[in-house]
């Protein structure tokens, strides 16, 4: 029968090219010299001379040997996969559990059905029939459908290669689109609940040696490793409703646990996350949590998939009334808002996943609909309050902390501890009332912040203008050791930078303010955007630069008086010259005059000239780009002042403030809760009246579609009906010209000779009841099993 697959260790990811391309004698082996994936190989010629009669034929004679108790099947266990592993090797070392890859496949082996034997697989793991599938040509896809007819338990078999490990022959079929094919492989019995779990099906960041522990789903065939997934994925609804007739389940959870509605965000198909939710035969559940805590709505905030983000929103709503195109519709919370019905802060929720995210995407989830709702409700119930009263506390903070700064005595040398002017009495007023005040602040209120959310979270979801103020506070506090050692000098120095930091919450407040906010954006942006580039490139630029300038100092008259004198002052030096402010003279009074002019015009060239106007044309861009979107910027700073104000309030406060804002909708997923919902009152495009009329319309244009098809050819829905469901002949259809009689067959020349033998070329007969080709055919299944809805009238 030819020579096995040869060759040592499989090496992801390169094999599949090695294999096509056929660059190496490595992979001559029998599976490849019957197909190959260059659309070659014995069979195919043998198909090309012979025909499919005589293909059929020997394959029933001669394929049985290729498999498992000619082809009734047998289970596999971890030595038959290891002796296909390690082929022609003359020595092998079995690897321990602890050493393995988590893509490997003994890492997890389970024994399992198989019916072509590991010995004459190819080097992915795969079978024939598996090449066949990938190949993709009409030519291929007979001659599967015939190897299947013939054997119909190859439909089990999956690929046993660590990159492509369970993917099954169903798998292939519906990733290329080939839905007779797929019916044939139910119909034989192909487990449609297989999981195709090779690191090639992974996330993009999940496969390599050492995956990220939390992934962000991205990658072109992560395609939620089911095959009723992989149909939702592609958007077949054909496959996927046949799959739901063989008892596939929507709510089957993968490797990181996401079922059909995630994986439809995950691939952005938003007709199918309809279609699935609203299934006649299992609706797929809407409130599954994936193991990174997430329901479908907020991987779809996560995402940043904003279209589904929206349908989804709408398909959860609850209707109350309608008036004309007027609705009144309660959307749930549960999954939506930052405060679970008992009060408890939920962390995983979408509000508090848009407001981290960093996407355009995400900034259109908080511009109008039901994100602002909320956020508006949530406002006018307790934020606003709580806005207004920490400003006012702020202003008297501020006024102390200025009164006491500013009543400091002028004689430097005089202590601060003695009390003998009245101005003395009223500066020691306000210290107290700043120390109260700072106390008031770090105990109370951040320290029910804490309680409230725990100090992990609670330093993660800082505010920088707040971290500022909560620095400068401690800095405050830590003057008072100082007063009581009478240094002076250490406690004027940390005030100097603690009284301007605590101006600086005034930000926090800024940006709730329309008028301001988008600037406060802005500034945290090029902060921490375009001069934190540019410090580091400017910092390199003055480390190589600052010893030129302090060694071409060295000697010059009167340095000690200049800031060459030392290192560090020199880097001062450069600064004040970055800016415009130097004394060129000078540096004819150097050692090397014309050497130090020389290095003075490359450093005016790179940093003032180059960098200088790099940063002002990166602050530029920022701007222009935070302008364009002034509303949106706005609205994601006032919902994250919203949200920090509102993880302030201790839990029972409020959960009373979210039984305020919004309704009760029933039990929730778990029965010991209630679910909660933000009622929106807003007009649709069409009212009901229109929507019935449009779905009559397209149930009108549907059925003249079909009758004039069916007129054109010449035929009764019956016996469409029969060529679409049972299918009498096994070959693919091919629509035969009229008077065209098909060709006599050409018997098989005795003596023949090689794998499969040489066979005469022999026509393929037509079927009478396939008068339309492949694709027609399932345009038009598509047609007749769609069904009208209100978004498809709209």
């Amino acid at each position: 029968m030819g020579n096995i697959c040869g060759g040592g260790t499989v090496e992801a990811g390169t094999v599949l090219d090695r294999v096509i391309s056929q660059a190496s004698n490595k992979d001559d082996c029998l599976l490849y010299r019957l197909a190959n994936y260059k659309k070659g190989g014995e069979l195919i010629d043998a198909y090309n001379s012979g025909g499919q009669v005589e293909v059929e034929k020997l394959i029933k004679e001669q394929f049985g040997v290729l498999m498992y108790n000619d082809g009734k099947g047998t289970v596999i266990n971890r030595a038959e996969y290891l002796r296909w592993k390690f082929r022609d090797q003359q020595q092998v070392q079995i690897p321990i559990e602890a050493s393995l890859s988590t893509q490997d496949p003994l890492s997890k082996w389970e024994d399992h059905q198989a019916c072509w034997q590991m010995q004459y697989r190819g080097s992915l793991g795969e079978t024939l029939l598996h090449v066949l599938i990938l190949c993709d040509t009409k030519m291929h896809t007979r001659l599967a459908r015939t190897l299947l007819k013939c054997f119909p338990n190859l439909a089990i078999d999956v690929v046993e290669g660590e990159e492509y490990l369970g993917a099954s022959a169903l798998h292939l079929a519906i990733a290329y689109f080939n839905n007779e094919l797929v019916q044939d492989l139910v119909e034989a019995g192909a487990n449609v609940e297989q999981a195709a779990k090779g690191s090639f099906f992974l996330p993009r960041d999940q496969q390599g040696p050492k995956p990220k522990k939390n992934t962000d789903y991205e990658g072109l065939a992560y395609l939620g490793e089911y095959p009723l997934a992989w149909a939702a994925c592609c958007a077949n609804e054909s496959v996927y409703n046949l799959l739901m007739e063989h008892n596939a389940n929507p709510d089957r959870q993968d490797t990181f646990g996401n079922m059909i509605l995630h994986m439809v965000v995950v691939c952005d198909k938003l007709d199918m996350f309809g279609y699935a939710l609203r299934h006649p035969r299992q609706p797929a559940s809407n409130g599954i949590m994936n193991k990174d805590g997430l329901t479908p709505l907020t991987l779809a905030c996560q995402l940043g998939r904003a279209d589904v983000f929206k349908e989804m929103l709408e398909l959860s709503a609850r209707e109350f009334w309608r008036y004309s195109n007027i609705t009144c519709s309660a959307y749930p919370l549960n999954a939506l808002d930052t405060l679970l019905p008992d009060g408890r802060t939920n962390w995983n929720s979408a509000l508090f996943i848009i407001l981290n995210g960093t996407k355009e995407e995400h900034l259109d989830m908080l511009d109008g609909g039901i994100i602002q709702r909320l956020l508006e409700e949530k406002w006018k119930t307790f934020a606003q309050r709580q806005f207004l009263k920490r400003l006012v506390v702020l202003m008297v903070h501020l006024f102390s902390l200025s009164g006491a700064v500013y009543l400091r005595p002028i004689e430097r040398s005089k202590s601060l501890m003695e009390m003998e002017e009245f101005q003395d009495y009223l500066r020691a007023g306000f210290e107290v009332c700043t120390i109260l005040g700072v106390l008031s602040y770090l105990i109370i209120q951040q320290g029910e912040e804490i309680k409230n959310q725990g100090l992990v979270s609670f330093l993660k979801q800082q505010d920088p203008a707040k971290a500022i103020f909560l620095i400068s506070n401690i800095l405050i506090l830590a003057c008072i050791p100082f007063r009581l050692a009478e240094d002076k000098r250490t406690e004027e120095a940390i005030l100097l930078f603690a009284v301007p930091g605590s101006w600086f919450l005034l930000m926090f407040f800024a940006g709730a303010v329309r008028l301001t906010g988008p600037f406060v954006t802005m500034v945290y942006s090029m902060i921490m955007g375009d001069m934190f580039t540019f410090g580091i490139i400017y910092s390199i630029v003055l480390f190589g630069f600052s010893q030129s300038f302090y060694f071409l100092y060295k000697g010059l008259p009167g340095v000690e008086k200049t800031l060459y004198s030392s290192y560090p002052t020199t880097w001062m030096a450069l600064f004040q010259i970055t800016l415009g402010d130097y004394n060129y003279a000078e540096l004819s009074h150097t050692t090397y005059p014309t050497l130090a002019k020389t290095v003075f015009t490359i450093f005016m060239i790179l940093v003032p000239i180059l960098l200088l106007n790099m940063l002002i044309a990166m602050m530029g861009n920022t701007y222009a780009h935070v302008i364009e979107q002034s509303e949106k910027e706005w609205m994601k700073q006032w919902a994250k002042i919203v949200v920090s104000l509102e993880r302030a309030v201790n839990q029972e406060d409020a959960k009373h403030y979210l039984q305020e804002y919004s309704i009760k909708l029933g039990p929730g997923d778990d029965p010991s809760t209630e679910q909660r919902g933000v009622m929106v009152i807003k007009s649709k495009s069409k009212t009901r009246a229109k929507q019935r009329k449009g779905a009559v319309a397209n149930w009108k244009r549907v059925g003249k579609v079909t009758i004039n098809e069916l007129r054109k050819r010449g035929m009764t829905g019956e016996q469409l009906r029969r060529m679409m469901w049972d299918r009498a002949s096994i070959s693919t259809p091919i629509k035969i010209p009229k008077g065209v009689a098909p060709a006599p067959e050409i018997p098989v020349r005795p003596g023949s000779s090689g794998v499969l033998g040489e066979i005469e070329k022999k026509p393929e007969s037509p079927d009478p009841l396939e008068p339309w080709s492949t694709r027609e055919i399932a345009n038009m299944n598509t047609i007749l099993a769609w069904q009208p809805s209100d978004q498809d009238s709209m």
